[in-house]
């Protein structure tokens, strides 16, 4: 089982947001769904505003940032 994740969140209005987090990040932060964008930033929703989330394993760990590959 990969220890990282690629993010895919789409919102009711269609749009899309993706990321990567590992498993030991937190998906739902005081009532909110997060996710760790690429770039380090965090984007919070609220649940009734996400339509669709999508969490695909990434085979190799080197291709997240900050890990040893």
């Amino acid at each position: 089982m990969s220890d990282i994740y690629q993010i895919s969140l789409t919102t009711h209005t269609g749009e899309t947001f993706t990321g990567k987090m590992s498993r030991g990040q937190p998906v739902l932060v005081k009532g909110f769904v997060s996710l760790a964008t690429e770039t380090g930033e965090w984007l919070y929703y609220a649940p009734t505003d996400v339509k669709h989330l999508r969490f695909t394993p990434v085979s190799s760990e080197g291709d997240y940032e900050g890990r040893a590959s």
